[in-house]
């Protein structure tokens, strides 16, 4: 039997734009899919703020290291066509598939290599375009003079101010 006998006998689910199909970190339940429709998007918590990785678009597995070692979900996936047809794979699934087609094994492999060197790449981007906000944020805070506001500012009493003659210095 081949990978498409095999994708046809997945169960499946139907869910909408905006919905959030797991969060990262959050226990997996055991299951990767495979997206037959529509797009869904890959968020990861990184320097405390949510970013895109990439999208996800149809023919593609996902949510792989569930099946793997059952950990908890190293991303969250999100909607954005405004609905997606999803196959569930859980782990008896995983292993029929796996030998039934083991062109899925190999397909599989490949694209969790690329992902992890596409998304490694992108991490260390942002985290580098982070370090260097903030040697920029550091360089001009310690170059510049503080701000003070109106009310911080002391005032010279005019009685203290004398006029000084033209062409004298104090």
């Amino acid at each position: 039997m081949g990978l498409k006998e095999s994708l046809a006998k997945l169960s499946m689910i139907n869910i909408k734009r905006g919905e959030v199909l797991f969060k990262e970190g959050v226990p997996s339940n055991g299951a990767m899919f495979f997206l037959f429709e529509g797009q869904l998007d890959i968020y990861k918590q990184i320097e405390s703020k949510h970013t895109k990785l990439r999208s996800i678009l149809p023919g593609e597995f996902f949510g792989e290291m569930a099946i793997i070692n059952n950990s908890p979900r190293a991303a969250s996936i999100v909607v954005v066509s405004e609905t997606a047809k999803l196959g569930i794979i859980n782990r008896n699934t995983f292993v029929k598939m796996s030998q039934e087609s083991p062109e899925f094994l190999f397909l599989l492999l490949k694209k969790v290599i690329e992902r992890l060197y596409e998304t490694d790449s992108k991490i260390r981007a942002i985290k580098r375009r982070a370090d260097e906000k903030d040697n920029i944020q550091t360089k001009n805070t310690a170059t510049e003079e503080p701000i003070q506001s109106a009310d911080e500012i002391p005032m010279i009493p005019v009685e203290a101010l004398t006029d000084i003659p033209e062409g004298e210095t104090e």
